[in-house]
């Protein structure tokens, strides 16, 4: 005879390692002999890498790279997993010792925000997850005021005051400008 399990019934290592069942064998005039089978279930490579659930929409400020722990687990046993990018941003980043980061510093008057996949892999190369991540960049206020490429050299008549109007932008967002006077 065979000893074998129901269809759709074998067990998964993820639930149990050993399975132990009794064996009866019964011969034609009811003599019998009983033997105890102990199955020892070995793992398979089934299951795909899992990504820890924390918030992957991530806000960074500008001038840094946003590092990122890429923190995932795979439910096989001796399972690895290794890292890759896609889409439409992934030149941007790279990952070291499992950290995902932006390769430079973001620079909020460049680029607002950044979206990237990052695909879990096991080590049989089969089971793999994606996880979307996006950076959006704030804005520090880095750059200086910038006058108006305006001509200085004033000429005024005398007993005038001779208003002369101040023109400056800002690339930071929201940034006020005051002036002062030397010389």
């Amino acid at each position: 005879g065979v000893l074998s399990f129901k269809a759709g019934e074998a067990p998964d290592f993820e639930t149990t390692t050993e399975v132990t069942a009794t064996v009866t064998v019964t011969d034609a005039a009811g003599l019998f002999d009983t033997e105890e089978v102990t199955v020892t279930v070995t793992d398979v490579n089934d299951n795909p890498p899992v990504f820890a659930d924390v918030n992957y929409d991530i806000t960074i400020v500008e001038n840094t790279k946003g590092p990122t722990l890429l923190e995932t687990t795979d439910a096989d046993a001796g399972s690895t997993v290794t890292y890759s990018l896609s889409g439409a941003d992934a030149a941007d980043f790279e990952i070291v010792n499992n950290t995902l980061a932006l390769k430079q510093d973001a620079d909020f008057e460049t680029k607002t925000s950044y979206a990237v996949t990052v695909t879990a892999t096991d080590n049989d190369g089969v089971n793999l997850t994606d996880q979307a991540v996006t950076y959006t960049i704030t804005d520090a206020n880095d750059n200086p005021p910038v006058f108006a490429d305006v001509n200085y050299d004033i000429t005024i008549v005398e007993n005038t005051k001779g208003p002369t109007l101040l023109e400056t932008t800002d690339a930071d967002a929201g940034s006020t400008v005051t002036y002062s006077l030397s010389g």
